[in-house]
């Protein structure tokens, strides 16, 4: 009796597991229709973003910012960054760190910590940093000057940091290079830009520096990456068209194989096809010369 009980609990508790988990995923993929919010200089906050003060009902609660002193800040891998543009059709946000903000030129390190950068990879909200393949900069801590050392010459003096027997440098990483501190060093933090162009910039001067972290970066985001995510899948793109649309790479497996089989099977349709019509070209002419060779040898007897 126990056991039967026992049985019909876990069943139920099953079944309400599955119904939680169903309500969860429809709330997550329902688009409640709310007008779009601003804040400052951002005035087209809408689906999937909302603002902490919007109904509880607007938005998906992943992409949540907040907006401070008329600021619109999104938080990530403890790092805080304005949001300076939202591109909808494109679905990309550009950041800005709010430690290198113009109004704030404070004499400070990025907001987040060493892993912010590749936190954009990791988080299940966004696709990664757009249009940078990989570039940043580093920010190095040392215990000593190393400014007479050979590769110094791409360490860039901060020199607001630099102080009380601590030396602090800037090093520009492109495409995610090899970078081997010296050993009185450690990188401190890091801060992705757009992709450099300019080759004057893996030497740039501190100035420099300072107005490429102002410009900010491009990141991408993804309803569909975020919800292959969450179920441990990856994401690929289905359509180019703008907006850029995703699916699951196990289901973009399985739509190949199908879109592969269809194809094949186009062929092979195909090809009966042809060969039907060359077949009964044949033996249209073979008839054809038949009956007139019968004609001609009637012909002939006559």
């Amino acid at each position: 009796m126990r056991t039967e009980e026992s049985k019909t609990a876990s069943t139920i508790l099953y079944s309400l597991l599955i119904f939680l988990t169903f309500i969860k995923a429809e709330a997550r993929n329902y688009k409640q229709v709310c007008s779009s919010s601003s804040c400052g200089e951002i005035n087209n906050i809408s689906y999937p973003f909302r603002l902490r003060s919007d109904p509880s009902g607007c938005g998906d609660p992943d992409y949540e910012l907040s907006c401070v002193n008329n600021k619109t800040i999104l938080e990530i891998f403890p790092g805080k960054y304005y949001v300076k543009n939202i591109s909808y059709e494109d679905q990309i946000l550009r950041l800005v760190d709010v430690n290198f903000a113009n109004a704030n030129r404070s004499c400070s390190l990025p907001s987040g910590s060493v892993e912010t950068t590749d936190g954009f990879v990791k988080d299940f909200r966004f696709r990664g940093v757009v249009a940078s393949l990989g570039s940043r900069f580093r920010f190095v801590k040392c215990s000593r000057n190393i400014s007479s050392l050979q590769d110094a010459a791409n360490h860039t003096t901060v020199p607001c940091l630099t102080r009380n027997g601590s030396y602090v440098y800037v090093v520009y990483d492109g495409d995610y290079s090899y970078y081997n501190p010296q050993p009185s060093c450690s990188v401190v933090s890091l801060a992705p830009v757009d992709l450099l162009h300019d080759i004057n910039y893996k030497f740039p001067s501190y100035e420099a520096v300072m107005e490429l972290l102002e410009a900010g970066f491009v990141v991408g985001w993804s309803l569909e990456c975020r919800d292959c995510s969450l179920a441990g899948k990856s994401c690929v793109v289905k359509s180019w068209d703008k907006p850029l649309t995703y699916i699951c790479e196990r289901e973009y497996k399985e739509l190949t194989r199908t879109q592969g089989n269809l194809i094949i099977a186009g062929i092979v349709v195909g090809g009966l096809i042809a060969l039907l019509v060359i077949i009964a070209i044949l033996v249209f002419f073979v008839r054809k010369y038949r009956t007139r060779r019968n004609a001609s040898s009637s012909t002939e007897k006559n």
